[in-house]
């Protein structure tokens, strides 16, 4: 049982197992708050200035939660919703709920604490209900539970392999403010802060329909020209204050924040990982030539382990490689893989001019060289490569099938983490690719098929490894970044939500980069570099590398 302090201006003191103030010592607890209440209390209990509020713990939505789920089967996501919405709240809770809003100020804003909500992978996700007035906290509660059922929430609970009723809903109920400007501010290593601010309320920035304006602020001087004429510089300043603040007490170096008659108000703190390397990404020259563009198209046809044992070892020596024939009769992976490798040795010792009972140095030779495609001196590998002998292409029809096969019956389920492949097409685009440029917003580099994705629910030509490009980094578009190589957008701004998703997932990320539109036309390969902004998209046609011209004994990589 948890007592809050007294919560209503005529004295009453109510007894509140599930409803606390956020000014009682145990709001600071996730388990009592959920995570973003939890977060405002210790920034309140440590003095920045947090508005006055209550938190409903994750323990009250626990029976909402549970009754969704047992209708889910039967009735699916909208039937869970509205099993909740249905739900009629304990007359205690509901009763608490009305005596801690009386002394907030009408109206008041219902905002989703979930305990998932500490980690960036769950940044945006949920909903909030504003414009709400006391006799209406049940009815705001229960929408915020069950947004926890929405379609794009219920994929990203399934990526994260976490089901609903694992992480309850707690909720944070505050005087709703209507600001005169807001936005979201980081603060970095070396103690400078960015601050991404626009005029009246935060939402669509964070939500990622707005771009915002930027501004710097490092050693107390400003930088940022729209951000000091939107807000001024005292006002950029003292934001920068209170987020250092929030960084030295508590360690939460990402927070949200609006100006209200010229003072700073914290609504958000989180932990970010936005330190980040600023170096750019730089490649072996040698990946400028024709045909490591031509081997990495290759590659992205054979992936992964089966692509290198079974193919590419000499599949160069084809000019145009032939259709792929289907295996004549069914067998098990184990059965398939025995035959594929027998014509894999066949081919290589074909391809690497050896004699058939030598055909295992010929796989050895092979494998080696592939090895060395992928480290920071490729050209003699490339040399290799390109100057392959003819091999049958009747036997190659077959053996691409046969690969084609082994990789669909073999594919992983869930995450299946970076190609192998990745990092030399990385290197290959950005030598040889389009240059876009935008601002980098989450570290490290990307590489694979650039898609453009329209809409959340349209998203049945994305595959795995694949580079997002959208319009807007909104929120729903989570769930896709869980197996993604990276996410640009064309607008937004780098603290939008779905970004704090992409950082905490570890994807790369570039937003503001407007040449990426090309890729609406049809999806192409390329790389991203995160930290500096850069993104490069390869040519659309694949280019046939031309046997003849060999590297020779050139050494700087040039065709």
């Amino acid at each position: 049982m948890i007592t809050g302090e007294p919560a209503d201006s005529n004295g009453v003191t109510v007894n509140m197992a599930l409803v606390v103030s956020l000014n009682h010592p145990t709001a600071c607890d996730v388990a009592v708050s959920g995570a973003k209440g939890a977060g405002l209390a210790q920034a309140k209990a440590a003095g920045l200035p947090v508005p006055d509020g209550f938190v409903v713990s994750p323990a009250a939505s626990l029976d909402a939660l549970l009754l969704a789920e047992s209708q889910m089967e039967s009735r699916g996501t909208g039937g869970a919703r509205m099993a909740i919405i249905g739900l009629e709240l304990d007359a205690a809770l509901s009763e608490a709920m009305a005596v801690a809003a009386r002394c907030l100020n009408e109206p008041l804003i219902v905002r989703s604490s979930s305990i998932l909500e500490g980690s960036g992978q769950w940044s945006g996700a949920f909903t909030s209900v504003p414009e709400v007035h006391r006799n209406e906290l049940s009815k705001a509660a229960k929408s915020v539970w069950a947004s926890c059922y929405a379609l794009e929430v219920l994929e990203r609970y399934e990526a994260a392999v976490i089901e609903p009723c694992e992480a309850p809903m707690g909720l944070v109920v505050q005087s709703e403010i209507f600001p005169d400007f807001g936005g979201a501010a980081v603060v970095y290593a070396d103690s400078s802060v960015r601050i991404d601010a626009v005029a009246g309320s935060p939402r669509d920035l964070m939500a990622g329909w707005s771009s915002g304006c930027r501004a710097e602020v490092s050693d107390g001087e400003v930088s940022g020209r729209d951000a000091l004429e939107l807000m001024g510089a005292d006002a950029l300043l003292a934001v920068a204050a209170m987020a250092a603040e929030a960084r030295q007490k508590l360690g939460f170096n990402l927070i949200e924040w609006v100006m209200l008659d010229s003072e700073p108000l914290l609504l958000q703190v989180q932990k970010s990982l936005v330190d980040g390397a600023d170096e750019s990404f730089s490649a072996p020259a040698a990946l400028g030539h024709r045909f490591a563009l031509d081997f990495v198209r290759m590659a992205r046809d054979y992936p992964g382990s089966w692509g290198e044992e079974l193919v590419l070892g000499w599949l160069p020596a084809l000019r145009q490689p032939p259709e792929p024939v289907k295996p004549a009769t069914e067998a098990t992976a184990e059965e398939l893989a025995a035959k594929a490798q027998a014509l894999a040795r066949r081919l290589l010792a074909q391809a690497w001019g050896e004699p058939p009972e030598e055909a295992d140095a010929a796989h050895a030779k092979a494998m080696s060289v592939l090895r060395r495609m992928r480290s920071d001196r490729p050209n003699e590998s490339i040399d290799a490569l390109s100057s392959l002998a003819p091999v049958d292409p009747d036997l190659a029809a077959q053996l691409l099938g046969m690969t084609s096969r082994l990789l669909e019956m073999t594919r992983p389920s869930g995450r299946q983490g970076i190609d192998r492949w990745e990092p030399v097409l990385a290197g290959v685009a950005a030598l040889q690719g389009e240059i876009c440029t935008g601002r980098g917003s989450a570290s490290g580099i990307g590489a694979g098929r650039l898609v453009w994705v329209e809409h959340s629910k349209q998203t049945e030509h994305v595959r795995p490894r694949d580079i997002i490009v959208t319009q807007y980094p909104l929120a729903n578009f989570s769930p896709l970044l869980f197996d993604a190589a990276g996410i640009i957008s064309v607008g937004g701004a780098p603290t939008a939500h779905l970004f704090e998703v992409a950082r905490s997932l570890t994807v790369p990320a570039v937003v503001d980069c407007h040449g990426v539109e090309i890729v609406r036309n049809g999806p192409r390969l390329g790389m991203l570099d995160g930290d500096s902004g850069r993104v490069a998209i390869l040519p659309e046609q694949r280019v046939i590398y031309e046997r003849e011209r060999t590297l020779g004994a050139r050494d700087d990589g040039q065709p």
